[in-house]
């Protein structure tokens, strides 16, 4: 070993290459003394509270003194060695990192205290106090977790309503990117309410999983399952990775204020609204949440987030009075020009398999809504863009898809898109929206996915309808577009519905550009008559001209009869005026 690690110092790469790797291998700990298994009452087959009490107090205790053990075993020295060529006295190899390995099994708990504080680190002093970084605050831990249970029920007697079973950061810090736990791995780990992954009937007032003032941090193959709360929420987060994490039957708490989302990312602030800490600069792979009330919020401090071949699934009869996903909303009571920003959505699926809440039914995605004037256009940079994704609504149902501003979509699928009658369309766009290269599927009926004998289908909306594109902003872009709009038959006419409606307030400059309606255009009747589908819809009933709130190009004279004429006879085209 000495003369290896002399080689190495020395810089002689043939006695180096004997040197024998196992002697730096990372230390293991195992957590050891924990109690496995759910106790349930033999004539009952309810939950033994008592016994399952016991052990999750038993067994809290033996996780969070497992965690504290590997931090204390960081500071253990393993050498010491002369080092001549360096002019040192002696050379020291302090652990290069820990593995915290959890034996497979179900493990009753109320909290895994995975966090980190000043002492612990043996540190005298906080980032934030002197103005300095100290190295000891990158863990370097990996959790080896694979086929480790953590179930987290309520029991009567309990204190941890509302508390994350899985607590993970710095309570210490500040924000302002002082005193941060970094580096730390968890793989393999579940976290449930039971030991079923099928939580309908049995969620916990739990969070899953609340991630803290930290930074490097690497979550793979972590299940969370069956909280009313939040799944898995982040605050203050930046700079990590997470990679196939799984997220159901959480957020379903729908008397709370505000409500909990599956995954949400939550800005740092003092007590008057400044940002200390946001979450920024994260990588969410290969994850998927579903069944799910409420799915994703990404606060107003937000910034660079990628989500990479994910799933966003609002299961059967999951239903919810606000947007599954928001994205950039809490508008903030300090810094009126902060915003999300560099937000993307590459190769996403989201699915929607319920219509509840006729006339009032939520926007699938709401995108924040904020302009820029003078000094603030410096900071005005791509918000949100979706490219080559999926919007998907099997078996017969619809949605609105889409609300709000600055928003780009490229190259992405839409089916069912739909609305009721009273809501806004399908695609409500304010401000700066661009939809370039887009495939639209419009419904021809759509189903509520909750009523009804037929599982996943449901009853039919009373006033169902159609309409596809919204425009109350502007600036917005419809580029280069394929619609399919379902032809009217005999025996079933679709719901009726329109290509554009004129939203009270619009703004200029709106476009529709490179639609081919010879092709894919409006439906007709048999006789050739415009058909179910108008071609502009105006909420200002007095209003009959497109005139400079929207230009449709190229937009041929066979369909640009079904404009309503002006007293002259001449209907708005592309921005000019024509003859009917």
């Amino acid at each position: 070993m000495a003369a290896g690690l002399t080689a190495l110092i020395q810089g002689n790469p043939a006695s180096a290459a004997e040197v024998d790797d196992g002697e730096f291998a990372m230390e293991t700990i195992t957590v050891s003394g924990a109690l496995r298994g759910v106790p349930y009452a033999l004539s009952t087959g309810s939950l033994d509270e008592l016994e399952y009490a016991r052990r999750a107090r038993i067994n809290s205790r033996v996780f969070r003194q497992a965690w504290k053990q590997a931090l204390e075993r960081l500071r253990t020295i393993s050498f010491m060695q002369s080092s001549p060529s360096s002019g040192l006295d002696s050379v020291s190899e302090p652990v290069a990192g820990v593995t915290l390995r959890v034996p497979p099994g179900f493990y009753p708990i109320d909290t895994w205290d995975l966090s980190v504080t000043a002492a612990d680190l043996h540190l005298s002093d906080l980032e934030g106090d002197v103005g300095r970084q100290f190295g000891e605050w990158s863990v370097r831990i990996l959790v080896e977790a694979d086929g480790a249970v953590l179930v987290a029920k309520d029991y009567t007697g309990s204190d941890t309503a509302g508390s994350p079973v899985v607590y993970l950061g710095s309570p210490d810090s500040s924000g302002v990117s002082r005193d941060l736990l970094k580096r730390v791995t968890i793989r393999g780990l579940s976290i449930q309410s039971d030991g079923n992954p099928l939580q309908a009937f049995t969620a916990s007032d739990r969070v899953g999983m609340l991630i803290h003032e930290a930074q490097e941090i690497t979550l793979e193959r972590v299940s969370i399952f069956g909280f009313r709360r939040e799944g898995l929420r982040l605050e203050g987060v930046m700079d990590s990775t997470f990679l196939q994490v799984n997220i159901g039957w959480c957020a379903r708490m729908s008397d709370a204020e505000p409500q909990p989302y599956a995954l949400a990312l939550i800005s740092q602030r003092d007590s008057e609204g400044r940002l200390r800490e946001n979450c920024n600069a994260l990588r969410f792979i290969g994850c998927h949440i579903e069944f799910c009330t409420l799915e994703l919020f990404l606060d107003r401090g937000t910034r660079h987030v990628d989500f990479l071949g994910s799933k966003f699934e609002h299961g059967w009869g999951t239903s919810s009075t606000a947007s599954p996903i928001q994205i950039g909303l809490s508008a903030s009571t300090y810094a009126a020009a902060e915003r999300v920003s560099e937000i993307s959505f590459s190769s996403c699926m989201f699915v929607q398999n319920t219509y509840a809440h006729e006339g009032t039914h939520p926007s699938h995605i709401r995108i924040e809504e904020r302009g820029y004037v003078g000094s603030q256009s410096d900071k005005a940079k791509t918000s949100v863009s979706f490219n080559t994704c999926h919007f998907t609504v099997p078996d017969g149902g619809g949605e609105r898809w889409f609300a709000g501003s600055d928003a780009t979509f490229t190259s992405c699928d839409f089916n069912g898109c739909g609305n009721a009658d009273g809501e806004p369309a399908c695609f409500d766009l304010g401000d700066d929206v661009t939809l370039s290269a887009c495939r639209f599927s419009v419904a021809r009926t759509i189903h509520d996915g909750v009523t009804g004998d037929q599982r996943g289908v449901g009853a039919p909306l009373q006033q169902a309808r159609a309409d596809l594109f919204r425009f109350r902003g502007g600036a917005s872009r419809i580029l280069d577009p394929v619609i399919y709009f379902p032809a009217r038959t005999d025996d079933a006419d679709a719901i009726p519905g329109s290509l554009a409606t004129i939203g009270l307030g619009v703004g200029n400059g709106n476009r529709i550009s490179g639609w081919h309606p010879h092709w894919y255009g409006l439906p007709t009747t048999v006789n050739g008559d415009p058909g179910h589908i108008e071609a502009v819809r105006y909420e200002q009933v007095d209003r009959a001209q497109l005139l400079s709130a929207l230009s449709i190009e190229p937009w041929s004279q066979e369909v640009s009869t079904v404009l309503t004429p002006d007293a002259d006879g001449g209907v708005s085209v592309a921005g000019e005026q024509r003859s009917s």
